[in-house]
This record gives structure tokens, C-alpha cells and sequence, in this order.
């Protein structure tokens, strides 16, 4: 991925980005989109753009929640909840639950589920792993 050189860079970058993003201006956060994709190249500002949502994940549910609003159309956050989509239905199987029967994913990218298969699966993930499933998971009566 990065050199050991750069990881200092990258840290210092996430944890900029953390911060512009616990200010929650959405134009703010756009700009520096744009600024470190003319910086640092798409790829890069994507996986920086990640590990931000992630520790805010772990530390900030609220702020990771804005984000994932906010910029829904941004590859980094199209490719976190496409990775919680498929780590949530692997967990349901897992668990002994029935893609069908259980639980269904829609063309929405939601993952439609009863109230046995939510309560099974809050138990099974931890607080990061569920502030990413909360936005795709939508429970039906």
C-alpha cells in the first residue's frame, strides 16, 4: 500500500480529515475532496477517506453517521457500506439465518431483515462494526 516513510503522512492526513469532518460542513469536507484529490490522486484520497469514517466508527458514531450521509456517493463511503452489506449478510448466515426467509438485500443496497435477525446480529458485531450496519439494515415487522 504505502511505504513506512509515508505513514506518517497518511496518520496525519486521517486525522485531519477526522477533525474537518467532526465540524460537519459539508462544503468544507468537499473541498478537501477535491484539494487532496489534486494533491495526493483518487486512490489515495479514497483510502484516507476510509480510515477517517472507520476511526470515527470507532470513536465518534454520530459524526460516522453524518459522513455516511453526507457523502454516500463518494467511493469511500460506497465501498464501506458495500463491505457492510456483505459482511452483514455473511454474518446472518453464519448465525443460521435464511437469505429469503430471514433477511433480503434490496437494489438500494439495504439489507431487509426481521427483528430476530437484527437482535442476533447487534450481538454479534461490535459497536464500529454496527455503526457502518445501521445505515443498510431496515427491519421489517
Amino acid at each position: 500500500m504505502y511505504n513506512i516513510d509515508h505513514t506518517e503522512d497518511f496518520n496525519l492526513t486521517v486525522a485531519l480529515l477526522v477533525d474537518i469532518f467532526k465540524i460537519k460542513n459539508k462544503a468544507l469536507v468537499e473541498s478537501c475532496h477535491t484539494t487532496f484529490i489534486a494533491l495526493f490522486g483518487s486512490d489515495y484520497t479514497t483510502d484516507v477517506m476510509t480510515a477517517a469514517v472507520f476511526q470515527l466508527a470507532a470513536t465518534d458514531a454520530d459524526t460516522c453517521h453524518w459522513a455516511l450521509h453526507n457523502f454516500y456517493e463518494l467511493d469511500a463511503c460506497l465501498k464501506l457500506i458495500e463491505g457492510a452489506l456483505k459482511f452483514a449478510i455473511q454474518r446472518l448466515i453464519s448465525l443460521g439465518f435464511i437469505l429469503g426467509k430471514d433477511f433480503s438485500a434490496n437494489a438500494n443496497g439495504e439489507i431487509l431483515l426481521n427483528r430476530a435477525a437484527k437482535l442476533a446480529l447487534l450481538d454479534n458485531v461490535s459497536d464500529a462494526d454496527w455503526n457502518f450496519l445501521e445505515e443498510i439494515l431496515q427491519v421489517v415487522e
